[in-house]
């Protein structure tokens, strides 16, 4: 049962939370929605409300009217200028993952400003300390979002050009900014806060550390340690060879000088050692071939 729960949790077939309101943190029927809004205690993703105010150009752009390159260029600047002013006051609270900003004209949309930061602690400290403040002489309304996967959010169709639907759609449509010009923004935040980078550099490294301690295979290192038994029995062998061939030597010397200060016990346990010796290496070649 919990299994099937956890299958339909968040898509169509849920019937008891609003699916659009988990992939995109907000839904055309707001309050008169059939289906649960469940607004998350806390999230690394904070949602303000109609932050942005769209000028009349920016609107005929989201329509898809025809614009002059002029009104184009006078609608970035306008945009930049808020990405920057917000971007840089936000990071003031903790480390920024991504910022974006609706292009939607939808009612439930439309200004819609998202910000991710790269822990739940940083996005806590941002709601804080923005609790019951106003930009542009308008009051901030903040809630936490569900949505941590901006890339499920976003209108497929229109980052390929072919949504039919506009600033009306659903799905989220992002105003588009250089990725230059974000980049330095990102560039700026770690200048000014260098404690971020330090932060996810001490990160990288640790998840580097328990890479490289998984990569040492134990498996490996019995095959290694398998070679090197064999390495040692081979040597050993060869070596009993070398001795058995040395004490053949010596009596050979033995008898051609008849030595006279050896002993008889002395020459009988060498010889002892020398039969031992090549039945062991006669069994050896017997099981070679």
């Amino acid at each position: 049962m919990a299994g099937g729960l956890e299958r339909v949790y968040g898509t169509e077939e849920d019937k008891v939370n609003c699916s659009f309101y988990i992939k995109i943190g907000a839904c055309r029927y707001e309050n008169k929605c059939q289906r649960i809004h469940s607004i998350p205690p806390i999230s690394q993703t904070i949602l303000f409300k109609h932050m942005y105010q769209n000028s009349p150009m920016e609107v005929a752009i989201a329509s898809g009217n025809a614009v002059s390159q002029a009104g184009i260029e006078e609608a970035l600047e306008k945009f930049e200028n808020f990405y920057e002013d917000v971007f840089l006051k936000l990071a003031e609270f903790g480390e920024i993952e991504d910022l974006i900003v609706c292009e939607n004209i939808g009612d439930h949309l439309v200004g819609n400003v998202y910000v991710k930061y790269t822990s739940e602690l940083f996005a806590e400290s941002c709601f804080n300390a923005l609790q019951n403040l106003s930009y542009e002489n308008r009051p901030l309304q903040m809630e936490y979002s569900p949505v941590l996967d901006f890339s499920s959010a976003k209108c497929k169709q229109y980052i390929d050009g072919t949504c039919q639907r506009g600033g009306a759609c659903n799905y989220l449509h992002l105003k588009k900014i250089s990725t230059k010009f974000k980049k330095s923004l990102f560039n700026q935040m770690y200048e000014e806060h260098p404690e971020y980078r330090e932060k996810k550099e001490k990160e990288v490294n640790t998840e580097q550390d328990i890479v490289m301690m998984f990569r040492k295979s134990p498996k490996k290192n019995k095959k290694k340690e398998k070679k090197s038994k064999k390495k040692k029995s081979s040597s050993s062998r060869e070596s009993s060879r070398r001795n058995s061939i040395e004490r053949q030597k010596m009596i050979n010397d033995w008898n051609e000088t008849g030595i006279q200060n050896v002993s008889q016990a002395q020459k009988n346990d060498v010889w002892k050692q020398y039969a031992c010796s090549s039945l062991y290496s006669q069994s050896i070649d017997e099981n070679k071939s």
